[in-house]
């Protein structure tokens, strides 16, 4: 049996916005809990952590097992790295810092199969369910349907350069990476920076004109409103490992906060030193 559609694809063009988790800790207990939470899709980050492509792989047998979309984003712009993310079964593949036509066009065709690009060919691979359930014509049509090629936009040359990035034929989603768009615009942490939030209004709005699906990471329900209503359709809605430090950090006080204030049991004569 051929690897399902690509859910996302169907809920963007009903006009919906699909939300997603960033997973870091590279579990698949937690990909599977991101996918019971009732995420449409989990970002699987190699470019920020350690992951190498077994524990991709992991990850994307652990999104299938709930029905949630893996994504991959891939540590550089390598042919070899987009190749081994889709041959491990992500569905979308994120290629970072992605700066000028030529960038993107080679992404594309790093992750599309002919006539669309020029795919590393393997009709037998876990992405393509290990070539079961069709003719070889049959898998590379169905895995470019289903393939998501991302790029990030996350420069100030980047930005210049967006209305030809979004040109691009065979390119799907365009992310606006505001955190290393800050820094490139020497305001680095300053996401809410007026030329910060005009660049990336900018960006959409290219995106969104050219029929690319904008995506944005938000840390608020009020941030994911924000950009919605600006256009975002594909929202990231966090970090784990984010997530589980503010978590642990208010658990360690509230338990703190709570016994502290009690009396104090008597030292026991081991602790008196007798």
């Amino acid at each position: 049996m051929m690897q399902p559609r690509n859910t996302l694809r169907r809920k963007v063009e009903d006009g919906q916005i699909v939300f997603g988790f960033i997973c870091r800790t590279l579990s698949p207990a937690v990909v599977e809990l991101i996918g019971m939470s009732g995420f449409d899709f989990v970002w699987i980050d190699m470019e920020h952590t350690a992951a190498d492509y077994s524990m991709v792989e992991s990850l994307c047998r652990a999104a299938d097992s709930t029905g949630i979309e893996p994504l991959v984003r891939v540590p550089d712009k390598s042919q070899s790295n987009i190749l081994r993310a889709l041959d491990a079964g992500t569905r979308v593949v994120n290629v970072p810092q992605v700066e000028n036509r030529s960038e993107a066009e080679a992404a594309v065709r790093a992750s599309k199969y002919h006539p669309i690009g020029e795919r590393g060919y393997c009709p037998s691979s876990r992405g393509n369910a290990y070539g079961v359930g069709g003719t070889v014509p049959e898998i590379l049509a169905a895995a470019n349907e289903r393939i998501w090629t991302m790029v990030q936009i996350e420069s100030a040359e980047g930005v210049r350069n967006a209305e030809d990035i979004c040109a691009t034929p065979g390119l799907d989603v365009v992310f606006v990476g505001t955190g290393d768009l800050s820094q490139s615009l020497g305001v680095p942490g300053e996401l809410n920076h007026p030329e910060v939030v005009a660049q990336t209004c900018h960006t959409i709005d290219v995106a969104r004109k050219a029929s690319k699906v904008p995506a944005m990471l938000v840390d608020s329900t009020e941030s994911a409103m924000q950009w919605a209503e600006r256009g975002a359709q594909m929202l990231a809605c966090g970090v784990d490992l984010v997530l589980l430090g503010r978590t642990l950090r208010r658990l360690h006080t509230d338990f703190r906060q709570a016994c502290c204030g009690l009396p104090q049991p008597a030292a026991s004569g081991a602790a008196q030193g007798r």
